[in-house]
Parts: structure tokens; sequence; C-alpha cells
């Protein structure tokens, strides 16, 4: 059996040494356990215009009885995948699915003698649950029993993967889902508080001595006197900040025993996904899953599952700009696995060189909306794409609603872009002229009866790639863009409406005059080739 030929290297995505992307959408949770729902969903994909779908096979329904494995789902998965010409990436829906255990199995769930349940104090109720609402399992990630299966199941489920005929449509594997504790900042079982009052293993304090001054473990070790042994209490301290870190490694390394076994067998790029902490409203581990691979214990997770290849976010916030600069790193690849159905946030993750990008309920997704309209274009170039990231030619610009410019570097030139509505409306204010017409309100991006609607991006955008010899490609809505060459004159030489077909580039308008003044169009995603000319003895006045 030869080996993958899928591999994460120098911060990008490789099959058979050619680094690409995955760009598209996540299925529901539910999808992937009917064959017929995932066809259909599979079909809708490539409608859309996306290279790669993510999609979950769960612990349950694997090993409905231990020891009897039937991966029939897993099949269906590489089967559609197959037939609708995509890659996919997998989830392990194992012992933990946003920071419950809804996802193991009934012989599991049912033996609380065998697989202790965490246990939390009396804290406020963890988000997107009700009062009286049934009991959720929530499994205690110390339980060794609880490890030993989870990664027999996942290594069963790898061996089957490879020798799957259509094993290669698998680009990553996901381990587990946005893993934590709800609730509380650690574990009190009994099973827990043992790990909490015995000795810190030695590879965390030699995690420790080499960590980087601003790490939080470090912090809190050297706010300790930066003991050389000792009890977790002993050695980070006593508040919810300690507790974090304890069950952080707890969780990375639980992780970490799945990863290692499957990379034994079938080393596919492996990774784990993160249910952002702290954030807007979630400021304290517990309001957030504590042990997850939050922004502060990043640097705990890859010291405690090496055997990792990425930490990816999955962005539900308003600005994804501060996310992708946290979690992309100059050593490890960026991928969002889960986003809102926002076309802007596929910009802004590409520009910071992320290796793919999927929107969460793709199945709700509308054909013709601006994610589909942006995805069917850049499927297209991902090779001319995945070249500019290396080199620093891709940049992003996303405006929020308060701003009224940014202010970007792109090679020797600096550009300001700004929204055009917003612009355009001003400068007709200024000619007496007075406040256009409100446009009408555009589309939802999802569907009716979509699960979650998603609203159309009201923000102005552009992804813009630097070809060389000052033209420009750029894909957005909404911007105007002007360029400055410090003492001296850059004009506009021409702007030209187009779009890729089957990877080619069809040219439209060419725009000159007052079109000039609009160059993308304002509520949907455009392509325009830019190009400048330097005037030489002209100066700016």
């Amino acid at each position: 059996m030869s080996g993958p030929r899928w591999r994460v290297e120098n911060r990008q995505l490789l099959f058979d040494g050619e680094a690409v992307l995955l760009l598209g959408g996540q299925l529901h949770n539910s999808t992937a356990s009917s064959s017929e729902a995932t066809a259909r969903a599979f079909a809708h994909a490539a409608a859309l215009g996306a290279n790669a779908v993510i999609a979950p096979v769960s612990w349950d329904l694997c090993e409905r009885e231990e020891g009897d494995f039937d991966f029939s789902v897993a099949d269906a998965l590489l089967t559609h995948a197959h037939t609708a010409d995509l890659r996919l990436v997998v989830l392990w829906f194992g012992a933990f699915k946003n920071a419950a255990s809804t996802y193991a199995p009934r012989w599991v769930r049912a033996d609380a003698d065998r697989f202790p349940r965490a246990v939390v104090g009396a804290h406020d109720r963890p988000p997107f649950t009700y009062e009286g609402a049934t009991h959720k399992p929530v499994l205690s990630v110390f339980s060794p029993a609880l490890r030993d299966a989870d990664a027999t199941a996942f290594e069963r489920f790898v061996r089957f993967l490879a020798v799957h005929p259509f094993r290669d449509r698998v680009a990553l594997l996901q381990v587990e889902n946005e893993v934590g504790l709800l609730a509380d900042s650690r574990d009190r079982s009994a099973i827990a508080e043992v790990a909490w009052r015995s000795p810190v293993p030695d590879d965390f304090l030699e995690f420790l001595r080499g960590s980087a001054q601003e790490s939080t473990a470090r912090g809190l070790w050297e706010a300790r006197g930066a003991p050389a042994s000792g009890t977790w209490s002993e050695v980070l301290g006593d508040g919810w900040e300690a507790d974090e870190v304890f069950m952080a490694w707890a969780f990375s390394t639980y992780v970490e025993s799945l990863a290692r076994r499957a990379a034994g067998i079938w080393p596919l790029p492996l990774y784990a996904n993160a249910w952002l902490g702290p954030q807007p409203g979630q400021d304290r581990a517990g309001q957030y899953p504590c042990g997850g691979p939050g922004s502060r214990v990043l640097d705990v997770w890859r010291a405690g599952a090496p055997s990792l290849a990425m930490l990816c976010p999955d962005i539900y916030v308003d600005e994804a700009a501060p996310v992708v600069r946290t979690y992309a790193s100059a050593d490890r690849a960026l991928f969002v696995p889960e986003c809102r159905v926002r076309v802007g946030d596929i910009a802004t993750s590409l520009a910071a060189g992320a290796v793919g990008w999927s929107a969460f309920g793709l199945e709700d997704i509308r054909v013709g909306s601006q994610v589909s309209q942006l995805l069917g274009q850049l499927t297209q170039i991902e090779s001319v794409l995945v070249a500019a990231q290396q080199e620093g030619r891709l940049t992003a610009v996303v405006l929020p609603p308060d701003a009224e410019a940014e202010r970007v570097v792109v090679g020797d030139l600096e550009l300001v872009a700004r929204g055009t509505r917003a612009l355009f409306e001003r400068m007709l204010l200024d000619a007496g002229v007075g406040h256009p017409t409100a446009p009408p309100s555009p589309p939802e991006e999802t569907l009716p009866g979509a699960a979650v609607a998603s609203p159309h991006d009201t923000r102005p955008f552009g992804l813009i790639l630097d070809e060389g010899d000052d033209t420009f490609l750029v894909f957005g809505q909404g911007l105007t863009l002007d360029f400055f060459l410090a003492d001296s004159v850059v004009e506009y030489d021409s702007v030209v409406e187009g779009c890729f077909v089957d990877g080619s580039w069809m040219p439209g308008r060419s725009l000159n005059g007052d079109e000039r003044l609009r160059i993308l169009p304002l509520d949907e995603v455009g392509v325009v080739r830019i190009r400048l000319v330097r005037v030489s003895g002209a100066t700016t006045s």
C-alpha cells in the first residue's frame, strides 16, 4: 500500500506535491447519516462552485455494539464525493462534539461506572441550552477506558479509509469536534480530581521551560516561582486560568492518543477545531469550552498534540481578521473548517494564507449567492491563488460598517479602498443632487426555510491579487480603489470586467469614464482586471 498523497508542508496543503485549496462548506451534523441526503448535498456543493465538502463520521453509528464496526456511512461519503468530483474533509465525531458526548455509542453512555461522567460546579447555564432541557451527556476526558475505546474505534476507521478505493478523496481528518468543558473551568469528577492533585507530568514541565514569554501557561508558572515539580495547583495556581491550562493538557493529550494511532496507519494530515474563546460574551473558560484549542492555550495544544498538522478556528464572530491572525503562525498552516456564510470572510482567510475555507450548513446556501459567486471563480484558479499566497501577492480589504476607508500596501504602491455606495452618495450631495434612491434589500445567502438564515454580506470587500507589472486581479463588491506612489503619478490605464470560465479569463466590458466610479458591483461579487500606468515626468499636485 503506497503512502498518502496529501500532506501539509510549508504552510500549504499539497496533493501529489502540488499546492491546492479546499473551498466549500460543511454539511449539517445529521446529513451524512443518510446516503440519499449526502448525495443531494454533494450535488448541491458542485452546483455552488465548491471543490470540497466537510462531513462527519460519528462513533455511535460506526460501533453500535462494542467491537462490531460498520463504516457504511463513511463508504457513502467517499463514494458520493467521487461521483461529484469533490475533495473531502472527514470529521470524527467521537467522544466529544461541541463540548458534549452525544455522539458516543449507547454502550459507552449507558455505563457511567466504566466511562465516568464529567462533573461541573454550580455555574451559569452553558450556551445553546435552555431551562428544563433533557440531560446531555458529558464524559470525562480523564477516563483511560474512554480514551482507549475512542482511539480503538478511530483506528479502525482509519484502517477502513486506508484501503478504500476512493481514499484519495480525503484531504484532511479532524479529530473530535470543538472539545472542551462548558459550565465550569475544570472537571470536578473523582477521576479528574485525582489528576488535579497528582504531580504535573514531566513533558508538561519541559514544555513550560521552553515556552514563549507571552505564554499564558508560562506566566502562571513563573508567578508561582517556576517550581521544578508539584501538583497542578502548586505549579500553576488555583484560578480559572490554571484550570484552563490543566484541561487543555488533558484534552490535547487525549486527542493526541487518537492522532498518533492514526498516523501510524495512514498518515493523512490531522487537525483539531476550536470553539473560539475568549470571545464577546464568553470571556472566561467554561463560558466557552474550557480546555479546547482556544487562543490562550494554543501553545499547550501544540505541545500536547504534536501529531496534529493544524489547530483550526471555527469563526462565528463579527471580525474574522483577528482570528485568522491568531491561528495562522510562521510554521503552521491555517484552515477554517466552519464559518458563517459571509463572503468577505473568504477573502480575509485566503489573504492570511488559509489552505481552505468552509461555510457551515452547505445544503442551505443558495446557488447564485455571494459565496457561490466567489467560490465559482476562485476554484478555477487555485494554482494562481496558492502561488500568490506563497509569494505575498494576495491582499484582502473588508470594510466594517463604521469604516469609511482602509489603506493597505500592495508591492511598492499604497492602495486606498473606499465603500463605493457611501462615496457615491457623498459625491452626489457635494454636487447638490441629493440622496439617491435607496436600493432594494438584497436576497439572503441561504435558501428559504434554512435552519439558520444568513443575510447578504453588505460589507464592501476585495480580494486583490498582484499579477505583476502593475496589473491586479480584484474579486469583490462595492469597493472603489485608488492607487498612490510616493512622489510619482499613478493612473488607471485600463479596467476590464470579466470572469473565469473553465479556468480561462473571459474579458467583458472595458470600463472608462463614469463607469470607473464603480468598478465592482455594489451587491454581488464581480471580477475586474486593473492595469496601472506610472506617468514619467509628472508630479502629484
